[in-house]
């Protein structure tokens, strides 16, 4: 038995050393990294266009005919109107369509009563949405205008515009565009003009 005894201290020796590693590599694998959590940037809702609505455009335009067909030369056009349409919300786009009706008043003092009927389309501009951009493209006609060449009392024509509407409520829209609008039967007659309309959707 005497002969064992080196042995067996140098066992107990290695055993005593090879604990405190044992421990650490255990301490090491159990060990838990903490957790960093990032707060997210909330998305901002997007607001919805799609529904009819109605309201009142107000409008100023220069209007008359082709240089040497007409030597009256141009008058200034004040118009209001009331109006209503339907706009369709598709994501990124806005497609809608929109009937005026409406009473026009020339320089020269004499009143025409018009309907003019347009469709509209353009991007979404803006994170929250509230902002259209859009072009427009229509048919116009004009009661007691005078612009035939022979005296008719209307004309019929068609037009283009550009414009914005902003949602300024959840209910309530404000528009703003240029558009420019010819008539035929024989006048070449033109006009060019600036509008603004507020509409309630419903």
């Amino acid at each position: 038995m005497p002969h064992f005894a080196p042995f067996a201290l140098a066992i107990a020796l290695l055993a005593m050393l090879a604990a405190p590693a044992a421990n650490a590599g255990s301490a090491a694998v159990t060990s838990v990294e903490p957790t960093i959590s990032i707060p997210s940037t909330p998305v901002p809702s997007r607001q919805g266009w799609t529904g009819a609505y109605g309201g009142v455009t107000f409008g100023i335009a220069r209007s008359g005919q082709r240089a040497g067909i007409d030597d009256a030369g141009r008058t200034t056009e004040l118009n209001v109107a009331g109006h209503v349409g339907y706009n369709l919300d598709l994501g990124n786009w806005i497609a809608g369509g929109e009937l005026a009706v409406g009473r026009f008043g020339q320089g020269d003092g004499e009143t025409s009563w018009g309907a003019t009927t347009r469709l509209r389309g353009g991007p979404v501009l803006g994170a929250e949405g509230r902002t259209w951009g859009f072009g427009s493209v229509g048919l116009t006609h004009l009661r007691d205008a005078g612009t035939d060449a022979e005296g008719q009392d209307h004309a019929d024509g068609w037009l283009i515009g550009i414009g914005a509407a902003r949602l300024l409520r959840d209910n309530v829209i404000l528009t703003g565009e240029i558009s420019h609008t010819r008539f035929g039967g024989g006048s070449d007659a033109r006009s060019t003009g600036a509008s603004v309309g507020v509409s309630f959707r419903f």
